[in-house]
This record gives C-alpha cells, structure tokens and sequence, in this order.
C-alpha cells in the first residue's frame, strides 16, 4: 500500500476505559486524528516578556500558550493548574527528545499529516481541504507541520510504554475481581430527619459571625465604562479587488490550482533487506513487464491484474485514482509528477518495492473556482496587517489621553460601552471576563487614579480598555443581613452529627446480631468498577465483606449528607473469560500500567530538567 493510514483502537471494557487516559490527551498532545490549534494571529506585543507561568528548561510557557492550549476558551481557575501541567509534561518531553537527538523526518510529517481524516476527502489526502482547514484556524502549514513534528517526538520517545506485559493469573485475578456482582439494598440517615430536634442560640449565631467574618465581606466591586477595538469589526470595512486576487493568483498558481495527478501502477513487492537473489529476481520481473508494456501499452490493466501485488489496486487494473503532490511515497510521487499524460514510467524502487507506473490524467483548479479562497485569504492578511498597526495607535491614544476613552472611541469610530458591576474574581460582560483586564481593573493607577487602563487582549484579535466610574471597597456585611445563613448552616451541621451518631450506632447493633427493623430499600446489582448509583467508598465496604457470611451490613458517612447503611444479600461470581475477552482485558491492563510507567518517567524528567513554576498552578486559581 503507498498511503499511510491510522490505526483502528479495539474497543475496550467500560470499566477499564473509565480508569485510563491515552497518552496524548493526558500530555496535551497534537492528536493527528484532529485538526487542533488556535490562532498565532493577534497583537502580542504588549504582553509581558517576563510574564510566565512556568519555565522548562530554556523554553517558557507563557499565559497566552496557556489560552491557546483550551482554544482560548473560557475555563473554570480549579483547572488551570491541570492545563498548566499538561503543557510543563509536554515540553518535558520536547525537551529530552531534543537531548536524545531524536529527529523526525520531513517524509514522516507529511506521510501522518496525509493520514488525518479532516484532511481527506472520498478517503484521499485534498490539499485543498489542508489549506482551507488551516487557514480557518489562522494557522501556517509551517507551524501546523512544527505541531505535528513535535508530537511524533513525543510519541517516538513514549512508544516503549504504550503497552505492558501481564500474566495470565494476573489477568484471570482481575476479571474476577472487576466482573464479581453483589446484591445490596441501602438505608440512609439523612441530617433532615434531626433538624426538628436541633435549636441554635443567638450567642451560637453572633459567635460564628465573628470567628468567620471573611466569609461575610462584600467582594471589592467597579463599574465600568469601556471600548472594544477588534479585528472582527476591522474585517467588515477591509476590500479585496478582483486586481489583488489576480496577482495573488498569478504567483501562487501552483499552489492553488492543487493540481492532482491520476495514475495506474504495477507494483512488485520488495523487502528492503531483502537476500540479492530476490532483489535480482525482482527486478528481473518487473523488467519483463516493463518491456512487454512497451511493446504494447494497452495491455497495462490486463499486467497490472495479473502481475501487480499491491491488492487494493490490482483488481482496478492498477487505478490509483486521483492524488495531490506529496501524498504517495517520495519516489513514486517524484517519478509521477514528471510524467505525461498517457506516459509509462521507467521501473521506480521505494520502500513498498517495484513500480511502473502509467500517468492518466491530470486536473487543477480555475481562478473562478479558487477565488473565494483567495479572497478569504487576502482579507486576513490585510486585516491582520491593518489590525497589528492601528492597535499600537490604539493603545497609545488610550495612554496618552488617559482620562477619558472618548478621543480613542471618536478616532476609531468605537462605542463607549458601561458595565455591571465587576469583582477581581468574575465580570457578568463576556468581553471584560479575562484575568489580566480585570486585575488591571483593581490596579491603583486605574482604580484609584482614574486613569483609563492599557489595551489589553483579551482574546486573539480583540483589544479592550477600561475606565472606572465608581468603585465600592470590600466591606463587611452587618449580622442582621446574614444571621439567617447562619442559623441555617449551625442547624444543619448540627443535625449531620446527629445522623452520623444515629447511623454509627444502628451499624453496630446490626453487626453484634440486633434485630433488623430498618426498611431497606429494593435490592440492587452492583460492580466493583464501572456505573454506580454508590459512592465509591462504599463500594470498597461492600466488596470487603466475605461472600461466605451474608448477609452482612457495612456502612459509613456520606460527606456532607449523612449516614448510609448497606446490607450485602449476595455475591455472583465473574463470569469466565473466553479467549477474545482475555485477550482483551490483558491488552487494557497492560495500558493502564503503561499510563503508570509514563507518569514516573515523566517524574524522573523532572528531576533531571529544571522546571520553574514562576507562578504556582495554585495562583491560578
């Protein structure tokens, strides 16, 4: 076969796929079955140079790649330090490929990119489809290939952990451990059932209003009022001429007519270590094709069906279809692109074997049926360009005539837009919700100078600046606002306990021999592993008791909702495993002390490359 293609997964048991990550995702990844990325566009020269949020070695990794990592998506600060961490794994292993010198090809690179299905069309590499794809990503072909090429190195030096061995008594213990069911039915003592027997006094109340009080302050609030400078509304007043797109045309002819080439081929397989005496007769064979072809090249389907050994094509009389340049193999690529309509190839060695190849046809693209593409394109760059000049104006005008964004908004025709309240944590406008704008925000030059703020990026392409109109400090709430809360909250805990006695005496009445008067609820199935309406700390208990003396009772809090109790009325025993099963619950455990192999190397890279966390994933939040 000449294209490369991805391999297909085996499905895998749900509960197992529950408990393991793939590599890449885990890492952060280019995943080669998705076109990922975000814009490189935008203006970034007011960013911080020292501004990081970790350092890997040399390499810095900066808020914006953090941004660009979620696709400049919003995301909750709890899993900020997780994409952080992603990122510091990833350049981690960037790094030791780099020390390693593990070098990954310009053949490997194109033959995976060629293998993306985003990028097919009819299951065929389109380089129309890769341009167009990239370009709505604002994204080079030089940069996607960087991506691509980093990921392999990745993978290369990862490659050793994708799979481990496991015995057979191994996996036979765990399938019985994974596959065992048990019947269970449940009570709960809910902290509900208490509050009627709870009283909270005022001393109560005032004393944890007092001892909590920060919990009662009034986030410090702005107001503000502001303007959006962004290369979307830029777009709407930028033109592209029909004389742009002709010369645009004209230079990257080659390039956009995609021209793709038809082809038929004979093909004689060939091992690269192949003993002399095969690649003699080999070539021996392919020369005789060869020379009855020339004799009579009409009879090229009828020699490809008989002698050809590549079976995808044979059948088809050797029809490879239509194909842009560089998806197929260098060597047949190269010889195929040189050859005319109708005109047979001398016999081409690559690593598949032996081609002759005929070239069928060739089709490209007309300036009408590109045009759109190069408008779109065009406009891009013209916006881009424009965008990038105007927004250092735009900044400077909001420095320089910082008491009021008037002059800015008149000189770029912008509207002066006004806020809901904003707190250092959180805006309700969507544009003002970013980080860097809102601790500009409660700096003191713009909260309490009344200065207009910088221009700041919020997202790739759109600038912001700000003004305070009014601001209200952190203040603490009065009691009388809050005791109501308060009382709430004290009854509540107090009847927690009060569950949590109830449900730890009725467990030890019932395992010393008690009488059973609880009503139980219906009784259920459950797994060890996999979906459950129980909370995993119960399950433990549940599968801790000996099948031998059932029923039996187990029982324990359930944070913050009381007291569960369980009663274990039987044990079904896993099912045994066919040989398909087994195969597939060694290759899936396998996996998973994989993932665990690839943890502790990265952990062992960390105490060999120097990670400095400028700030801490905890200041993220």
């Amino acid at each position: 076969m000449l294209r490369i293609t991805r391999g297909v997964a085996c499905p895998m048991f749900s509960f197992v796929e529950k408990n393991k990550t793939a590599v890449q995702v885990v890492l952060g990844l280019v995943s080669l079955g998705l076109v990922v990325g975000v814009g490189l566009t935008g203006y970034s020269a007011m960013e911080d140079g020292d501004s990081y949020l970790a350092k890997v070695g040399q390499t810095l990794i900066t808020p914006r790649e953090l941004a660009q990592a979620i696709g400049n998506q919003p995301i909750a600060n709890e899993m900020k330090p997780m994409v952080l961490e992603q990122l510091v794994k990833k350049q981690l292993l960037l790094e030791q490929a780099g020390l390693l010198h593990l070098k990954v090809s310009d053949n490997q690179v194109r033959d995976a990119i060629a293998a993306i299905p985003d990028f097919q069309e009819n299951g065929k590499f389109s380089t129309q489809r890769y341009q167009d794809l990239l370009a709505a990503q604002q994204m080079t072909p030089l940069a996607f290939q960087q991506r691509v090429r980093d990921d392999l190195s990745s993978r290369h030096l990862l490659s050793g952990f994708a799979n481990g061995i496991q015995s057979a008594a191994m996996t036979e213990h765990m399938a019985k451990l994974l596959g065992e069911k048990r019947e269970v039915a449940m009570v709960q003592i809910l902290p509900v059932s208490f509050l009627s027997q709870v009283t909270i006094s005022d001393a109560e109340v005032k004393k944890y209003y007092d001892t909590h009080s920060e919990e009662f302050k009034s986030p410090e609030m702005a107001r503000l009022e502001y303007i959006v400078f962004s290369q979307q509304e830029l777009a709407k007043s930028v033109v592209v001429t029909p004389a742009d797109v002709q010369k645009y045309f004209e230079v990257n002819k080659a390039q956009l007519t995609g021209e793709e080439r038809k082809a038929s081929h004979i093909l004689i397989t060939l091992a690269k270590d192949a003993k002399p005496e095969v690649k003699k007769a080999a070539q021996a064979k392919a020369d005789a094709i060869l020379k009855e072809l020339k004799a009579n090249p009409a009879r090229f389907a009828e020699l490809a069906k008989k002698e050809s050994q590549d079976p995808g094509s044979a059948m088809n009389g050797g029809d490879l279809g239509f194909f842009p340049h560089g998806a197929m193999v260098k060597p047949f690529d190269d010889a195929a692109f040189k050859l005319k309509k109708g005109e047979i190839s001398a016999v081409v060695a690559s690593d598949f074997g032996l081609h002759i190849i005929r070239l069928d046809d060739i089709r490209s693209k007309t300036l009408a049926e590109v045009q759109p593409e190069v408008e779109r394109k065009l406009k891009l760059e013209k916006v881009q360009q424009s965008f990038q000049n105007q927004a250092e104006k735009f900044n400077e005008l909001v420095y320089q005539q910082a008491d009021s964004l008037k002059p800015a908004a008149e000189a770029f025709k912008l509207l002066v837009q006004q806020s809901a309240w904003v707190t250092r944590a959180a805006a309700t406008d969507e544009v003002l919700n970013n980080e860097k704008l809102r601790e500009a925000v409660f700096s003191d030059d713009v909260l309490k100078k009344k200065h207009n703020s910088e221009a700041i990026e919020v997202t790739p392409g759109t600038l912001v600046s700000v003004r305070v109109l009014e601001a209200k400090p952190a203040q603490l709430q009065k009691l009388e606002a809050v005791s109501a809360g308060i009382l709430a909250k004290l009854k509540q805990e107090k009847a927690l306990k009060l569950a949590l006695a109830e449900g730890t005496k009725k467990l030890a009445e019932l395992k010393k021999g008690g009488a059973d008067t609880l009503t139980w609820s219906a009784a259920q199935e459950t797994l060890r592993m996999g979906q459950s309406a129980v909370p995993e700390a119960q399950l433990k208990e549940i599968f801790s008791v000996s099948a031998d003396k059932l029923p039996a009772y187990v029982g324990s809090e359930v944070k913050g909702q009381g007291f569960a109790l369980f009663k274990v009325l039987k044990s079904t025993a896993a099912p045994v495993l066919d040989d398909e099963l087994r195969r597939r619950m060694s290759e899936n455990i396998g996996q998973m002390y994989g993932q665990v192999e690839v943890a502790s190397y990265l952990q062992a890279l960390k105490s060999q490359i120097k990670v400095d966390y400028k700030l801490k994933p905890s200041s993220l939040e």
